[in-house]
């Protein structure tokens, strides 16, 4: 990978779009696709579509943009925030958990807080949390302060920063599917150097987290005839200490039957 698909990878990664606010990280890709694509544009649903012209076949290149969230559900007489889930989450992970808010004036920083331990009944201690026994701690002490930063139905993210692992690795809270829709526009330049006589059109999709809806919306308006979606799987290793693929794609024709899988 040059440096340059480098950055613009960690541009993706960095910038936050849980499902349903794909704006801001879809400009981004956009941008990007502007610098060889003939055309590019965005539908109402947040999806994000590189399109390189030319012949039959038409052919769909697709992983979806947005990743995994939460949004302020309530706000409490003491500025305390509950929240909802933006696809699926694990509670156990969000617990002490910092996260970024989109704010009313800019990006607000809250703890994922829950009842401490030392104040818990032994049986409360054996259980899992609970999404509605957690709460956001934006630093404030009242409903009326609380308001003044952040709107009920705000969405948010982890404030998780991307780093480096030895080995050329990187970790992040949003490879998936930043990962996928980085891939597919990736895929979309190489061709632009040696045209090909198909269409062919990278789309980064919006709302894969919580309906999968845009997927089959990005799939009627283009009228492929061959698509290929590239998301990701589970990296572990079986028994004989082989690795598991990180990435999988799937490719189906019009039927909708998955007709592969590939590592």
């Amino acid at each position: 990978m040059n440096d340059h698909s480098l950055a613009f990878l960690k541009r993706l990664l960095a910038t936050p779009g849980p499902s349903g606010d794909e704006v801001a990280i879809g400009r981004i890709w956009q941008r990007e696709a502007e610098t060889f694509a003939d055309q590019v544009y965005a539908n109402v649903c947040g999806s994000s579509y590189a399109v390189l012209e030319g012949r039959a076949p038409r052919v769909l290149l697709a992983g979806h943009i947005d990743e995994i969230g939460v949004m302020v559900s309530a706000i409490d007489d003491d500025g305390f925030l509950s929240f909802s889930p933006i696809g699926g989450w694990d509670p156990q992970v969000l617990v002490g958990q910092r996260v970024r808010l989109a704010g009313r004036t800019g990006d607000v920083i809250g703890v994922i807080g829950k009842k401490p331990i030392h104040q818990m009944k032994p049986d409360e201690r054996e259980k899992a949390s609970k999404i509605e026994d957690l709460w956001i701690d934006i630093g404030v002490a009242s409903r009326a302060e609380a308001g003044e930063l952040v709107r009920v139905g705000a969405t948010g993210v982890i404030d998780a920063p991307i780093y480096d692992l030895p080995g050329g690795k990187i970790v992040s809270r949003s490879i998936d599917d930043r990962i996928g829709t980085f891939t597919v526009l990736e895929a979309l330049r190489l061709p632009e150097r040696d045209r090909p006589r198909a269409t062919v059109a990278a789309v980064a999709t919006s709302q894969e987290e919580i309906t999968f809806a845009d997927a089959h919306t990005a799939a009627f308006s283009f009228e492929p005839q061959v698509a290929i979606a590239v998301d990701v799987t589970f990296a572990t290793e079986s028994s004989e200490r082989r690795p598991l693929a990180i990435w999988q794609c799937a490719a189906w024709r019009r039927t909708g039957a998955v007709a592969q899988f590939c590592q």
